[in-house]
């Protein structure tokens, strides 16, 4: 995500694949380079620091819906299958840079309610609960607890909250809010 937008520095890095791997494989290839400790190891996924760079390699049942773009020796995918990951991540776990990385992509382009359909279009509706992507889009409860990510350009928390805010009421409330004209009070 970092690398795609270059708007944070980046603890991690993920991968994602379609078909299985051999997590014994994948870490006897990795130690090969010195310095590799298992982090965690589970069906689809191992995650290993490497010479203290924390690497995941995660097996995902549905495929991309756009081409990923290739360099020399990786793909990095597409900044929409990106949004669509950063969603069900905000909707699974609400961590701070989830937050932020799906803020900084939305306002580079697309809007939040093309990614929900695209969500949808990835997933199936019955598999995607619009509402509750809407409500963990302004749930920041967890995200509060959590330090802010190492910055490379201006942001701004407060407003990234308000952005949400915004964005899930307006595709739940019609045009012009609730009929008393107040709506429920929100924080910051």
């Amino acid at each position: 995500m970092a690398l795609r937008l270059g708007h944070r520095l980046s603890d991690d890095f993920d991968f994602f694949k379609q078909a299985r791997f051999s997590r014994q494989g994948l870490f006897t290839s990795l130690s090969k380079l010195g310095g590799c400790e298992v982090l965690q190891e589970e069906a689809g996924t191992l995650t290993v620091l490497l010479r203290g760079i924390k690497l995941s390699f995660f097996q995902i049942p549905d495929p991309f819906l756009f081409a990923a773009e290739t360099f020399s020796f990786f793909r990095l995918a597409d900044a929409r299958d990106i949004a669509l990951m950063k969603l069900v991540a905000v909707l699974n776990r609400g961590s701070r840079k989830d937050f932020v990385d799906l803020y900084c992509l939305l306002r580079r382009g697309g809007s939040l309610a093309e990614h929900l359909g695209l969500l949808v279009k990835k997933y199936g509706s019955g598999r995607v609960n619009l509402y509750q992507v809407l409500q963990s889009l302004t749930w920041f409860e967890e995200a509060e607890a959590e330090p802010s990510p190492r910055m490379l350009e201006p942001f701004d928390w407060k407003e990234c909250k308000a952005f949400f805010r915004r964005e899930a009421r307006g595709l739940v409330l019609p045009e012009g809010g609730p009929p008393s004209g107040r709506g429920p009070a929100e924080r910051d």
